[in-house]
C-alpha cells in the first residue's frame, strides 16, 4: 500500500485525526520552556515529501550550529527516506511505517526522553500524534487553519501561505529558541562522476504530492520550449521523473526530437543519490514545483521554476 496520496489514509488522518488531537491535547498539560544542557537530544519530524525534506538540510544547519553536540533524531516515512539519508548531521534515521502505524509508535515511544520534538508537517495529523506520544520536555509543530492539529504541542507557530517554506521551518525554530542564522540548503555532488552528456537541459515536468493540476504544464508546451531550446543554443533535452513517470517521459522526449531537437527520457533510470550530480552537471534546469525543483536550487545550477 503506497504512503503518500493514499485517500483512506487521508480520510483516516481526518476524520479520526482531528477529533483524537483534540482530545489527546486536552489530557496533555503544556509545558513552559525547559532547561537545555549543551548536548540536547532533539527529535525532527518530517514524514513526507521529497523537496520539504531538501530543505531540512538548512534546518539541522541551523541546530547544529548552535548545538554542535546535539543528538538528532530524524523521523521520516519510506516515502522521503531516501532523501533523508542523504542529509548530514544526523545521528539516527527512525522510519516510521504508515501502513504500521500502531507498531511504529510503540517504536517511537522506546526512543526515551527528548529535549525538544520540532514537528515540520503541517498538514498530516499522524506527525501530531507522534509528537504526542514521544517523551520530550518541550514541544513544537504548525498551526493551520482548519487543520486542527496543533493542540499537543507546547507552542504552535503558524505555517503561512505567504511566507517560503524554509521561513515558516525557521519559524518553528525560533519557537524552541534555536537562533537562525540563514543557512541554505546544499546537497553534496559527486566530482568523480561523468556528466552523462556535454551539453544539456534537465526538463522536470512530473509534480509529485497533492494538486498535482494545479502544479503542471501541458506536453505541447514542454515540446515547443524544447524544440525552440534545441533550435537555438543545440542542447539536449534530458527528461527527468520517478518510475511512474517513465513511460510518458520517454513518448514526450520522442516528441521533442520528433521537432529536431535531440532529447533523452532518463527517468528511473538513475538511483537518487546521482540525480543531484545529474542536475549539477546541466547547462540549465527547468521544472515544475516538485523535489527536483528544491534539488536543483540546493546545487546551486541555473534554474527556472515553474
Amino acid at each position: 500500500m503506497k504512503e503518500r496520496n493514499n485517500k483512506v489514509m487521508k480520510l483516516l488522518d481526518r476524520y479520526i485525526g482531528c477529533p483524537l488531537l483534540f482530545f489527546l491535547g486536552k489530557l496533555r498539560v503544556k509545558a513552559s520552556y525547559p532547561t537545555i544542557n549543551e548536548s540536547p537530544r532533539i527529535m525532527v519530524l518530517k514524514t513526507a515529501a521529497i523537496g520539504d525534506t531538501i530543505l531540512m538540510d538548512a534546518v539541522i544547519k541551523e541546530i547544529k550550529s548552535q548545538y554542535p553536540r546535539s543528538e538528532i533524531t530524524f523521523v521520516c516515512s519510506k516515502s522521503n527516506l531516501a532523501m533523508v539519508k542523504m542529509l548530514k548531521g544526523i545521528d539516527r534515521v527512525f522510519l516510521f511505517r504508515m501502513n504500521n502505524p500502531l507498531s511504529s509508535l510503540q517504536q517511537v515511544r522506546s526512543l526515551g526522553m527528548f529535549d525538544f520534538v520540532l514537528d515540520f508537517a503541517p498538514w498530516a495529523r499522524i506527525n501530531g500524534l507522534i509528537s504526542w506520544i514521544v517523551l520530550a520536555k518541550f514541544k513544537v509543530g504548525f498551526r493551520r487553519r482548519n487543520m486542527y492539529r496543533h493542540y499537543i504541542y507546547d507552542v504552535a507557530v503558524e505555517h503561512r501561505d505567504d511566507l517560503h517554506e524554509i521561513d515558516n521551518y525557521r519559524n518553528i525554530l525560533k519557537a524552541a529558541r534555536i537562533s537562525v542564522h540563514g543557512f541554505i540548503p546544499q546537497l553534496i555532488v559527486n566530482a568523480e562522476m561523468p556528466k552523462i552528456f556535454s551539453k544539456y537541459v534537465v526538463f522536470h515536468m512530473f509534480p509529485g504530492g497533492s494538486s498535482v493540476h494545479l502544479r503542471s504544464w501541458s506536453s505541447n508546451n514542454w515540446i515547443e520550449l524544447g524544440r525552440r531550446i534545441g533550435s537555438k543554443y543545440g542542447c539536449k533535452i534530458v527528461f527527468t521523473g520517478g518510475i511512474e513517470d517513465a513511460e510518458n517521459a520517454t513518448a514526450i522526449a520522442k516528441k521533442v526530437q520528433g521537432e529536431g531537437t535531440d532529447a533523452v527520457s532518463i527517468a528511473a533510470k538513475y538511483p537518487l543519490k546521482d540525480i543531484p550530480t545529474i542536475l549539477a552537471n546541466a547547462d540549465l534546469v527547468i521544472s515544475v514545483n516538485t523535489g527536483i525543483m528544491h534539488m536543483s536550487a540546493a546545487v546551486n545550477v541555473p534554474l527556472i521554476a515553474l
